[in-house]
């Protein structure tokens, strides 16, 4: 699954992880039993990677970030975690230093982000000839 916008803790699997892309940096979060069990950060500019409790630390999300969410069976999600045993966290953290942390659930403010893309609200002149123009 693929969220753009606000992450909601219900698109959270049981079992899986979540990728976070934002401004190219790339991030993993290891879930499992609604817990983050491990974590990797990628940042573009340098390429060096960071893990644990660093990586959780340098995470960027925001409402703008691409968010993938993977779902996993026990058999394939032990087996990720053990190829990337550097990622493990020595104490899982609640689910809730993604929403909280972050304010990934803040709906975006519709006035700042049509302000930034120049977007205007149509005049009732626009909507007439969109709609004459509709209908010929």
């Amino acid at each position: 699954m693929v969220i753009r916008g606000n992450l909601k803790k219900t698109h959270i699997p049981d079992l899986g992880y979540i990728r976070f892309i934002d401004k190219g940096n790339e991030s993993i979060l290891f879930i499992s039993e609604e817990k983050i069990v491990g974590a990797w950060y990628l940042d573009i500019d340098t390429l060096e990677e960071y893990y644990e409790t660093k990586a959780m630390k340098l995470m960027m999300i925001r409402p703008e970030s691409k968010v993938e969410i993977y779902k996993m069976n026990d058999k394939l999600f032990n087996t990720i975690l053990e190829l990337n045993e550097e990622c493990k966290l020595s104490l899982p953290v609640e689910l809730d230093f993604i929403i909280d942390k972050y304010d990934a659930n803040n709906p975006v403010d519709r006035d700042k982000l049509l302000l930034k893309y120049g977007i205007r609200d149509p005049s009732e002149n626009d909507l007439d000839t969109l709609i004459k123009e509709y209908t010929k």
